[in-house]
């Protein structure tokens, strides 16, 4: 690993904990960001130990409003911390049928999802390109590629992530800034118990070839190869972490 920090959005959701304990193992200290900036102190003190609590910090961050994450960088900047490390991981889902889907959900979901994706990237991406050196991750899903009922603004959210991340790598890769998406299939965590009915999760685990549900550790483990130096001839790729879910069809 290169020296430097990782910033990672939607830190305190299931795979965001999962993303910043598997960088921090890694050695590498980790400024989580997330708009629910009340959850923050229960969450440290619930899901890191003294040891990983040294190389966290937490920032609150609205991945949708462009100036917050502009002054975030220029605040990171001025405090001399590199970000060598940018994980977009934050997101959020839509649900509802075509014709009942209004602008305001429409427009939301995009804006966490894609333009968020973008606002960080241009943030970051520069200073990365000047020194040589950068790692970033996107977040597709398997969404983009096999749609849920219900889910257009999301899947179309996801199939534009994959199409700037191949963009935005190509402009990137002689800078040696690699720009790479993981597409999540089903992740079981803590925050989709109280909401996922137990008839829905047999269903979606019934559909899925490896016939489990993945593991968060496990996407952060994706998430620590693609910021790695085995990962350095690793470029504008997506990466399926979803137990063969997307190879039906």
């Amino acid at each position: 690993m290169q020296s430097g920090h990782a910033i990672v959005t939607g830190a305190i959701g299931g795979l965001g904990t999962a993303i910043c304990k598997r960088l921090i193992a890694a050695g590498i200290p980790v400024i989580g960001t997330d708009r629910r900036a009340a959850d923050i102190t229960p969450w440290l003190e619930e899901q890191l130990d003294a040891g990983e609590r040294e190389q966290f910090s937490f920032l609150p961050l609205d991945v949708t409003k462009e100036e917050q994450v502009q002054q975030l960088a220029d605040q990171l900047r001025a405090e001399s911390k590199h970000i060598a490390y940018v994980i977009n991981n934050a997101g959020i889902q839509g649900n509802d049928k075509p014709w009942q889907l209004d602008s305001k959900s429409w427009h939301r979901v995009i804006a966490v999802n894609l333009h968020g994706t973008f606002y960080m990237t241009k943030a970051f991406c520069g200073a990365m390109a000047e020194r040589g050196f950068g790692r970033i991750v996107n977040f597709a899903s398997m969404y983009a590629y096999h749609p849920g009922e219900g889910q257009s603004p999301y899947a179309a959210a996801k199939a534009g992530i994959t199409g700037y991340t191949r963009s935005v790598a190509l402009d990137l890769a002689a800078s040696g800034v690699t720009v790479n998406t993981i597409a999540p299939g089903m992740i079981w965590h803590e925050r989709l118990r109280g909401v996922l009915p137990d008839q829905v999760y047999e269903e979606m685990i019934a559909r899925v070839p490896a016939g489990r549900a993945g593991r968060p550790e496990e996407i952060a483990g994706a998430v620590a190869f693609l910021c790695s130096g085995e990962s350095s001839y690793v470029t504008g790729q997506t990466l399926h972490v979803n137990g063969g879910l997307y190879l039906p069809g």
